[in-house]
């Protein structure tokens, strides 16, 4: 049983060992995983908004993991930031496809059976983001929800501190850190200027083309900005 103080004391070490050939992000995430007994994990910051931020992910099945929630608006770490609550589901298991049955049936075409963990990482009484965990097959028990908060809270003020983030720029324009975000609330604006859209409509555009080509936001927003696809096309004309 690993102890709050235990988990307190390996992001300690995670931290003061980081350095120039491992980057703290990826050390955070290793400590996640290997305190949770998982088999992969993602830290990801402003889950639902535009400005997103992925800290890291420690392998490629959370990497599509959480891809698919980004793009489609909807999975356990969406609902786990919107509510503020811990949510584990079976990719494959019936709870799943019912509740996210746009997510459910790609994660489960994408990578299999999975139990997946979502734990919002509160700062300052809000939430910050998302620590999600997976492992592969479905039936895992949910991890202890003590060490979970204790493992999320540290690793939001870890974030807050070391990656010296403002919880403040979560709802405002991103920079800094987050303008690893910028492209795709660029590409939001393009879109709302050049068609006549509303943002959430720009936005919906956006996960609507990256979905159906297989890749993630931020490529199809980087492909838009270099005019590399258009998608004009995509848009209804009005009725008459």
């Amino acid at each position: 049983m690993t102890t709050p103080a235990e988990v307190t004391s390996r992001l300690a070490q995670a931290v003061a060992g980081a350095g120039p050939d491992a980057p703290l992000a990826d050390r955070l995430g290793e400590t996640c995983r290997s305190v949770l007994g998982a088999d992969g994990v993602a830290i990801v910051l402003a889950y639902t908004q535009p400005q997103r931020l992925t800290i890291c992910f420690t392998d490629d099945v959370i990497a599509r993991v959480e891809n698919l929630q980004d793009v489609l608006g909807e999975g356990p770490c969406a609902d786990a930031y919107r509510s503020g609550r811990t949510v584990v589901a079976g990719i494959g298991a019936g709870d799943a496809a019912r509740t996210w049955p746009l997510f459910a049936e790609a994660a489960l075409r994408a990578t299999g059976p999975l139990t997946v963990a979502a734990v919002p990482v509160p700062v300052c009484g809000d939430v910050l983001g998302v620590l999600s965990a997976y492992r592969t097959g479905t039936g895992h028990p949910a991890p202890a929800s003590g060490l979970t908060t204790h493992l999320a809270t540290a690793v939001g003020m870890t974030l807050l501190h070391e990656l010296d983030l403002d919880h403040a720029e979560v709802a405002a324009e991103p920079t800094g850190v987050w303008a690893g975000r910028a492209e795709v609330h660029q590409a939001t604006g393009f879109l709302v200027a050049r068609l006549g859209l509303s943002p959430d409509d720009a936005l919906a555009l956006l996960r609507a083309r990256a979905y159906v080509a297989d890749i993630a936001l931020g490529e199809i927003a980087r492909q838009v900005l270099d005019r590399a696809v258009d998608l004009a096309a995509d848009v209804s004309p009005p009725k008459l």
